[in-house]
């Protein structure tokens, strides 16, 4: 995937930036979504999937719009939540898509998967070499459970 924009504007991709750090924000070592470049992820996306660039851009110019004449990116960072909320009561359905593919964005980043301990390296043709054998024990549990299908 390329790192230029691809379908967002300069200042949308600036404002997704922003608004993906609020809804996935830094913590300790991982990054927030917009900081780990999910909005050139999300432009791809858009420029990949033309039926998502209408709403996800109608909840960017809802946020930017209930931010004010100044525009969300000149707000505070410790007020963006609040119109975050703002506008996830107002426009749900396009809020929903938007903080959808935020957590598509992010997790499949293999900075972020890497972070949070997911190795996103394909297991084969490696195999999984280290797989214990199976343990018949551990249907115990269900065996014990009374029947819960019928015969027919």
């Amino acid at each position: 995937m390329s790192a230029d924009p691809r379908f967002l504007t300069d200042e949308q991709s600036r404002l997704a930036t922003a608004v993906l750090d609020v809804i996935i924000p830094p913590e300790g070592d991982r990054p927030g979504a917009g900081e780990s470049g999910g909005a050139q992820r999300l432009d791809a996306v858009l420029a990949d999937t033309p039926d998502l660039r209408r709403t996800i851009l109608e909840a960017l110019q809802a946020i930017d719009i209930a931010a004010g004449s100044c525009g969300f990116l000149a707000v505070e960072p410790q007020a963006r939540p609040e119109i975050l909320r703002a506008v996830e009561a107002a426009e749900p359905d396009a809020f929903t898509a938007l903080v959808k593919q935020t957590f598509n964005v992010y997790y499949t980043s293999p900075e972020v998967r890497r972070a949070v301990g997911f190795t996103p390296e394909n297991p084969q043709p490696d195999g999984f070499t280290k797989a214990r054998p199976f343990d018949p024990d551990l249907l115990d549990g269900v065996r014990q459970r009374n029947r819960t299908w019928r015969r027919i």
